[in-house]
C-alpha cells in the first residue's frame, strides 16, 4: 500500500460514516515497509498535492512508519521547491507499507495489509444497506 492511497482510505461501515471523524484517517501500524524506485514526475507531484493530498494525514503517516522529515505545514514556497517535491513524490510513490494493519480511529476496525493490499471488505453487519 503507498503512502498516496492510505491518504485516501477510510472506513466506511455502518456507522462509522456519522461519527466525528467518518472513519478518517486510518492508522497504519507497519510490520514490514518496502521502497521502490519510481521515475519523479514533478506535475503529478504538484497536482496530488493541490487537489487530493491531505497533508497533515501524509505527515502523520509517513511519522508512523518512521519518516520524520516533512515539515508539519504545506506552504506556498515548498511547491516551488524542485527538492522538497522529489522527496514528498518519493513518500508518496516509493514507500509501501507491504505488511501491517490499518485501524480505524472510531470503531477500532482493524484492516489487514498482506503483500502490499489492503483487505478493505466489510463483514455483512457492517454494511447499511445489504439485501439478502
Amino acid at each position: 500500500m503507498k503512502l498516496l492511497s492510505h491518504n485516501i482510505l477510510r472506513n466506511n461501515s455502518s456507522g462509522v460514516g456519522n461519527s466525528v471523524t467518518g472513519g478518517y484517517p486510518l492508522k497504519i501500524t507497519a510490520n514490514e515497509v518496502r521502497v521502490t524506485d519510481n521515475e519523479y514526475n514533478e506535475l503529478f507531484t504538484k497536482n496530488v498535492l493541490a487537489t487530493t493530498v491531505d497533508w497533515k494525514v501524509l505527515v502523520e503517516a509517513a511519522t508512523s512508519i518512521g519518516i520524520t522529515t516533512l515539515p508539519a505545514a504545506l506552504t506556498p514556497s515548498l511547491l516551488s521547491d524542485s527538492s522538497f517535491l522529489q522527496a514528498v513524490h518519493h513518500i508518496l510513490v516509493n514507500v509501501h507499507v507491504v505488511e501491517g494493519v490499518l485501524k480505524c480511529p472510531d470503531s477500532g476496525r482493524e484492516f489487514t495489509i498482506k503483500d502490499g493490499i489492503v483487505d478493505v471488505m466489510l463483514e455483512e453487519e457492517e454494511c447499511v444497506n445489504v439485501k439478502i
